[in-house]
């Protein structure tokens, strides 16, 4: 049996798949992002496709399992999130640094299908744009609707 966090991937993974009636034999890639601000719904965002070629991405409740959001993509252009370790790197950040994906609406991203890997080291922050790999120093979140 799986961890928890696994559970939580393959449920996403399949539940992205049926609402967008993809085959079981289409390559999916899937990560846990946490929600800004706290207490809002965590989230798995699944990128179906070759690397170099994402053709749908959804993001699933991680907890309900529900699709809050999908897309087809055309399948030109890739849609993989950096590794951790790029984002520290890009940031200037060392081995000690504490890392996770984390979205909220911001100058930063205004999509969740782009979460940002949020970087802590010591009293030190900085927020990295996962696809596209913008470093930000400060996030000031959006407001408004």
């Amino acid at each position: 049996m799986g961890t928890p966090d696994e559970s939580a991937l393959d449920t996403a993974v399949s539940s992205a798949r049926a609402t967008l009636h993809l085959a079981a034999d289409v390559q999916a890639h899937a990560w846990t992002v946490a929600s800004m601000p706290p207490g809002a719904r965590d989230f798995v965002l699944v990128v179906f496709g070759e690397p170099a070629a994402a053709t749908a991405i959804a993001t699933v409740d991680r907890a309900s399992g529900e699709v809050l959001e999908s897309a087809r993509l055309p399948g030109r252009e890739p849609h993989a999130l950096m590794p951790a370790s790029e984002a520290m790197r890009r940031a200037g950040f060392g081995a000690d640094t504490q890392a996770r994906l984390v979205w909220g609406p911001s100058q930063a991203s205004h999509s969740p299908f782009y979460p940002l890997w949020e970087l802590r080291e010591g009293s030190h922050r900085a927020w990295v744009e996962s696809v596209r790999g913008t470093v930000w120093r400060t996030l000031e979140a959006l407001r408004g609707g």
